[in-house]
């Protein structure tokens, strides 16, 4: 690989979007066994074709990441390293069938994506990045190629083994490969103040920026589901640390038809914008 100065690294960097597919919109969250939402990948994959440039899809774990991790007492401080890693089979083979499940979709619509398991080439130090396959995601880009990657469980030399959410994974690549724009796909229009599966008086907030940012933090919802990794407010947390970088963001409702392929096409979508 060459320096990111060669024409092809700076073509890359300014036509880089990342969509995140929310794990509550391609899984039955709340079903045990978890079970894909088959309807609705085929929908989402097929907007995907609109797409212009490269493109990364990170999936939500969903059903198949969240209740194996809950299990196996992930989120919770004082689980024991022994627990943790007895948990990394049973999350593995969950992630594994809900990647190839996207994967297969996009084969069926003749879109080639090739998946990238964090786990298998990943290191994680108190549940942060220390290492990713960054360079083979570019190259595997570069190719021409969708990729596919996903929450997942990692090694971890502290605490044995931590889950890599999505959301963290999105914004890691956003930085390192200078994403143009960021999707992020949930079941809800965007960033309301409280929760509006709760409270349906609960208002979208359009825009969030300086000014506003913290308000709406203390006011967002959290996820009613089973979620380890924080939920709503835990994912604007992490958009917010973009600010250097200030790529196109929006947090869109992936259950409505339509509102991807919009996105993808530079059309008005209702969704929360943030910027910097």
């Amino acid at each position: 690989m060459g320096a990111f100065t060669d024409a092809s690294r700076v073509y890359l960097l300014d036509s880089l979007t990342l969509v995140k597919l929310g794990g509550s919109v391609i899984t039955h969250k709340d079903s045990s066994p978890p079970t894909t939402n088959t309807e609705a990948i085929s929908r989402v994959v097929r907007e995907l074709k609109v797409r212009r440039g490269k493109l990364i899809v990170v999936l939500g774990g969903g059903a198949y990441g969240h209740q194996p991790a809950h299990q196996y007492g992930f989120g919770d401080p004082n689980t024991s390293k022994e627990r943790l890693l007895a948990g990394i089979p049973s999350i593995r083979h969950n992630m594994a069938l809900l990647s190839l499940e996207v994967d297969k979709a996009m084969q069926d619509e003749g879109i080639p994506g090739v998946v990238f398991s964090p786990f298998s080439s990943s290191q994680l130090h108190n549940g942060s990045i220390v290492a990713f396959p960054t360079g083979l995601i570019q190259t595997a880009l570069e190719a021409g190629l969708i990729v596919i990657t996903h929450g997942d469980v990692c090694f971890d030399d502290t605490t044995g083994a931590s889950i890599l959410s999505g959301d963290t994974i999105l914004v890691y690549l956003a930085k390192e490969l200078s994403a143009k724009s960021i999707y992020v796909g949930t079941d809800v229009d965007g960033v309301f103040e409280g929760d509006p599966k709760e409270n349906h008086a609960a208002r979208l907030v359009p825009v969030i920026n300086r000014s506003n940012r913290r308000r709406v933090l203390l006011g967002v919802g959290s996820s009613r589901a089973e979620d380890v990794t924080g939920g709503m407010a835990k994912k604007v947390g992490e958009l917010m640390k973009l600010e250097d970088n200030r790529p196109e963001i929006a947090v869109f409702n992936l259950c409505v038809p339509g509102r991807l392929e919009s996105l993808l096409s530079g059309k008005p979508v209702v969704c929360t914008r943030i910027t910097f």
